[in-house]
């Protein structure tokens, strides 16, 4: 019988292979959730890629899912090296319910991911994460903003697009 790590396997990181029936199954049996969330943790890079972006589109439609699995992700925040599964994580990390305490040691990890990884879609991720936090705690905006300026310097022109849309969204806060 064929497990979800099957399904999910490959040789091509540009590829999500199977990813979208794995989504189907996951959303239609949330027993497979679990699964699919070890996934990120498979030995195998292309796996654990993979099961990162099945797990970003299945917490997407079913949040509650994710949130399920927050203390896993938090405890686990400094083990997520690999930018395909970083990019994931640091999206999720939008969708979950924090205490101030847990919030702090997030945005502590995006930074931390923002000044470390050299991917565009990671920075990209990280400071949309940063945004959507700021959007519901406005105490933090000031200082998210001057985060997504400084990574728009000298960055990608993805990061300055996103950047850019992200900087008028606090602007019609005001």
């Amino acid at each position: 019988m064929l497990t979800v790590y099957d399904l999910l396997k490959g040789n091509d990181f540009r590829s999500i292979g199977r990813a979208n029936e794995v989504i189907e199954l996951v959303t239609s049996d949330p027993e497979l959730f679990d699964e699919v969330f070890n996934g990120i943790f498979h030995e195998d890079k292309i796996v654990r890629a993979r099961c990162a972006d099945a797990l970003e589109k299945a917490a997407r439609k079913f949040p509650v899912f994710i949130q399920k699995k927050k203390s896993i992700i938090l405890k686990n925040l400094k083990s997520f090296h690999q930018k395909e599964v970083v990019w994931h994580i640091a999206s999720m990390l939008g969708l979950l319910v924090l205490t101030a305490k847990e919030k702090k040691k997030v945005i502590f990890q995006i930074h931390k991911w923002l000044n470390e990884q050299s991917s565009i879609i990671v920075k990209v991720m990280c400071i949309q994460t940063l945004a959507d936090f700021a959007l519901r705690d406005k105490i933090l905006i000031k200082r998210v903003r001057e985060e997504i300026e400084k990574q728009m310097i000298n960055g990608a022109p993805a990061v300055k697009a996103r950047g850019r849309h992200l900087l008028e969204a606090f602007d019609k806060v005001k």
